[in-house]
């Protein structure tokens, strides 16, 4: 049907700017002013409004919200009827003299236009993504260059943002010479386009922009079904291989905004803004490889410890009743080495009750336990929050209230509400939070579900605010090497994608190395006890009592046990590897060091030290290749160690610890 030359409206159609499957474009003017009216097809409309939520409806609600200078704006929409009598549905917007992005890029631009016309995309895709249309924001899922317009004043529009995208495959040719849409869907869109998030955009303005600069895109295929595969499993083509006048910090946006996991992108468009606004460079984070003291209740052994040494601390709140002397050591100092933790994960338990100190914080529930009910009502958490941070405002560096996610009191698929509930508590804790303090995000969670679901993990605190995050994971026992493999690609990109430091907290010392040698900042374990974090440790009734005293063996990389006052066994087992030269045990005998706890967490506090000292000396592969020695060395010894030493304390679980470690850092 030709409708050129007919006024209907009060609109004057002028000119037919283009077609596809769902109707035509045309230019339309009414009252000298010109506009772009979107004339749907018949066939379309009849299969849209046999469905109660149609598209057609749903795309007019957030064309007549949708406001920014990018966004080409709603006029208006209205029915008429045409010279057969069939009712035809028409859009009217705004018309923006114009060329599309897609025949912009065949003249030369320079880099500065280029960036600046890009920057102006965002804002326009920005505005889009602001705008709520029940409750959620817009996501304009097929963005590309066809999509956009540029007008000689280089002006951008964002064109097409409603709901109701054609996306047409067709476009694909056998040979490869025109690729359309699908180039710029992200992995996930591809595999399940219902069930996406921001993110699917912030990936097609990654390959957008990869065009933009190099003018080639970021895969080489044939065939549609060749490019989506490419898309869904292999990397982009390095951007300088095309353009080598990019700069690392340009290249490294792209590589940001085209990763193939959402968590690893942008998580919003003002975050991709800020990218450009620091000058197209993002340093990647180096970190200082630092041993955390987890101190429970070692007054007298922090004070002499840090009369000769600079001590890094993680101290749980809950002891500040009971251990008044650390507490009032640590204000002395005024907390500024310290990091607090607030104790929440085992409020959610029934046995909180029944641990010292646990009780008396103000945020400690009157009865019953911090349940995920608890959690979701607005009030009880804001309470909850408030006296948190009243508790601990003394402190500078702080670990935001935080629960365990993998608790086993509830069902299995109670874990997302947990996770969710973290995410809420970071975020409204950091509202009240004042202005210069250091906050930490803990991460707490069960192997088995950090394994599984380690991307869903990451998706959600990527997003976090924070200075920086402690994960502790549950169940360390039964690491393999496939588990530890997941563990450390979890640590490692979790710093990667948040730019920001790591510790991992209660882990086996070789471990807490690998980790220091993979880049992760650092690692935590207390002075006393240097079992693995495990959630029964929090569902117990009351703090566990050690029989056994723990002495570390820099030659095995670990801890050695005897029974406590046993000084004849410890004897042994200190005259085997031959007597200590740090600065605790210099000049002292076994009998000396092993009476009592004191001179044991001295010497313990200070290897950890020196440990991590040793590994920060190299740089790069070095790290690896001087743990992989100290790993095969102490395997070495402990097969050497006679069995009338070392009696039946031979752990199988640590020494397939080292022999995993070995084989895959």
């Amino acid at each position: 049907m030709n409708i050129v030359g007919q006024i209907i409206n009060g609109y004057l159609f002028e000119e037919a700017l283009g077609s596809g499957s769902f109707g035509d474009v045309y230019k339309v003017s009414r009252n000298g002013k010109k506009y772009a009216a979107k004339v749907l097809s018949e066939t379309y409309i009849l299969d849209e409004f046999k469905n109660e939520q149609n598209r057609i409806t749903r795309e007019i609600d957030v064309l007549k919200n949708v406001k920014g200078e990018n966004l080409i704006q709603y006029q208006e929409d209205f029915y008429f009827e045409n010279e057969f009598g069939v009712m035809e549905y028409v859009i009217v917007m705004e018309y923006f003299e114009g060329i599309t992005l897609r025949n912009f890029l065949k003249a030369d631009i320079s880099l500065d236009a280029l960036i600046h016309i890009f920057v102006d995309i965002l804002s326009g895709v920005k505005d889009l993504h602001n705008t709520i249309i029940e409750n959620e924001g817009i996501i304009h899922r097929d963005l590309k260059p066809d999509n956009i317009m540029i007008d000689e004043k280089l002006n951008v529009k964002i064109i097409d943002y409603g709901l109701s995208k054609i996306i047409d495959f067709s476009s694909i040719t056998s040979t490869g010479t025109q690729i359309g849409s699908p180039l710029y869907m992200s992995p996930e869109q591809l595999k399940d386009s219902k069930h996406i998030d921001y993110r699917a955009d912030i990936y097609a303005l990654g390959i957008i922009l990869y065009e933009m600069l190099t003018k080639n895109i970021p895969y080489k295929a044939a065939t549609l079904p060749e490019l989506l595969l490419k898309i869904l499993n292999d990397p982009i083509i390095p951007p300088k291989q095309y353009n080598p006048d990019i700069s690392d910090g340009l290249e490294s946006i792209i590589f940001k905004a085209t990763a193939k996991e959402p968590y690893a992108r942008f998580q919003t468009v003002d975050e991709f803004i800020g990218a450009f606004d620091k000058k197209n460079t993002q340093e990647e984070l180096i970190t200082v490889g630092k041993y955390y003291a987890w101190i429970y209740r070692e007054k007298a052994v922090t004070e002499q410890f840090e009369k000769i040494n600079k001590a890094d601390i993680i101290y749980p709140i809950h002891v500040q009743n009971w251990i008044k002397n650390l507490h009032l050591y640590f204000a002395k100092n005024g907390f500024k080495n310290v990091i607090i933790d607030p104790s929440t994960q085992r409020l959610s338990y029934v046995a909180f009750a029944n641990t010292k100190g646990l009780v008396d914080l103000p945020y400690s529930p009157d009865k019953g336990v911090i349940s995920l009910e608890y959690l979701h009502n607005p009030q009880k958490r804001k309470e909850y929050i408030d006296t948190w941070y009243s508790t601990v405002s003394m402190g500078y560096k702080l670990v935001l209230p935080y629960h365990y996610i993998s608790n086993t009191d509830y069902p299995v698929e109670k874990i997302d509400d947990w996770i969710k509930i973290n995410i809420q508590l970071i975020d409204e804790s950091l509202q009240v939070v004042d202005e210069g303090k250091e906050k930490y995000a803990m991460i707490s969670i069960g192997l088995g579900h950090l394994v599984f679901q380690a991307d869903k993990i990451l998706s959600y605190f990527v997003h976090a605010q924070v200075d920086g995050f402690i994960v502790q994971v549950s169940d360390m026992k039964q690491l393999n090497e496939q588990s530890l493999g997941s563990y450390l690609d979890f640590m490692i990109n979790l710093q990667k994608y948040t730019n920001k430091p790591v510790i991992a907290l209660k882990v086996p010392i070789p471990l807490g190395l690998a980790l220091i040698a993979k880049g992760i900042h650092g690692f935590s374990l207390g002075l006393a006890s240097i079992d693995y974090f495990d959630e029964q440790y929090i569902k117990e009734e009351r703090d566990s009592f050690n029989l056994y005293s723990k002495f570390y063996f820099p030659q095995v990389l670990s801890f050695l046990t005897y029974p406590k006052k046993d000084t004849f066994a410890f004897e042994q087992l200190y005259n085997y590897f031959g007597s200590c030269s740090c600065k605790w045990c210099s000049g002292k005998s076994a009998i000396e060091i092993g009476t009592g706890d004191k001179g044991i967490q001295l010497h313990h506090w200070q290897m950890m030290l020196e440990e991590v000292d040793k590994i920060n000396e190299y740089a790069g592969i070095d790290k690896i290749s001087y743990l992989k020695g100290r790993i095969e060395s102490a395997l070495n010894n402990l097969d050497m160690i006679p069995k009338e030493i070392l009696g039946s304390q031979r752990n199988t679980d640590y020494y397939k610890l080292l022999k995993n470690l070995k084989k895959i850092i």
